[in-house]
């Protein structure tokens, strides 16, 4: 399977900090030269993520002759999107999150399906037709057990040992690292793939990319909420293969189309995933 990129993922890419030095936040300091430790919150951890992207957007975008600019409220997608010349829109959401203390195992939550994909001006910063690609930057840590707490004089800095290790870091269209599952059971997210290395994200190896930015879009808009009632919920699906034939009810030989490109997802995944091992949510 061939690696997905274009020139946005190019670019963003080589200004990703190698170093892991670039990525170690270790507290927050005050005008008393006093460091206090932010702990293993990852609401705190993924906002100072957020914080470090920008500098990465920012010469991606002077490169590239674009404007960045920021979503005035945290709540609005996206975080971070770029204009373009013509007016156009790309939209940048940082997602972050820690790897499985059990299994080592990588997936992120990609935002709601409730929102901008079928009100294209609920939750955006301007509408959804104004975008011409979306994509996650996305962040992948190991909680530290034995992390620095409180506070720490600044000539102390050396010895802080931050709250987590191991950065990882990728950028790739968020219709290509998207699943069939939605990110929680009582929650409208979607799921991303799910992994125990960050190479399929880098590759963008989900059953979106051989379905198409296009399907991605139909299957969320159209995927039962969690507040639907038994029989809406019944009468759609909650997979990729129950989504197949929810289509072939209408059009049969969209159905089939569909289903020759899933058994080609799953012999591409076979082919270079295998031995990862890589796993789709259950």
């Amino acid at each position: 399977m061939q690696q997905n990129t274009d020139l946005i993922i190019d670019t963003i890419t080589k200004y990703i900090p190698k170093e892991l030095s670039r990525w170690e936040l270790v507290g927050f300091l005050n005008k008393r030269k006093e460091i206090f430790a932010f702990g293993s919150d990852s609401k705190i951890i993924g906002r100072l993520f957020e914080v470090l992207a920008f500098d990465i957007l920012y010469q991606t975008a002077e490169e590239l002759g674009y404007i960045l600019c920021e979503s005035e409220k945290q709540t609005v997608y996206p975080d971070y999107f770029f204009i373009k010349p013509d007016g156009r829109k790309i939209a940048i959401d940082i997602k972050t999150t820690y790897r499985d203390d059990k299994k080592g195992r990588i997936k992120f939550t990609a935002g709601s399906f409730t929102s901008y994909l079928r009100n294209g001006t609920k939750n955006i910063t301007g509408s959804y037709d104004e975008y011409d690609a979306h994509y996650i930057l996305g962040v992948v840590y190991t909680r530290e057990s034995k992390a620095t707490k409180g506070m720490t004089p600044l000539d102390g800095l050396s010895d802080i040992t931050a709250a987590y290790k191991d950065v990882e870091v990728f950028i790739q269209e968020k219709f290509r690292i998207c699943g069939d599952k939605k990110g929680s059971g009582n929650t409208d997210n979607i799921g991303t793939i799910a992994a125990t290395n960050i190479k399929p994200f880098i590759f963008g190896a989900g059953p979106f990319a051989f379905l198409g930015k296009e399907i991605f879009h139909d299957y969320w808009s159209n995927h039962p909420r969690y507040t639907d009632s038994k029989e809406i919920k019944a009468s759609l699906y909650n997979d990729l293969l129950g989504y197949i034939n929810w289509i072939g009810q209408k059009d049969d030989v969209k159905a089939q189309e569909l289903i020759e490109l899933y058994n080609k997802y799953l012999d591409e995944y076979k082919k270079e995933f295998l031995t990862t091992p890589y796993t789709t949510e259950k």
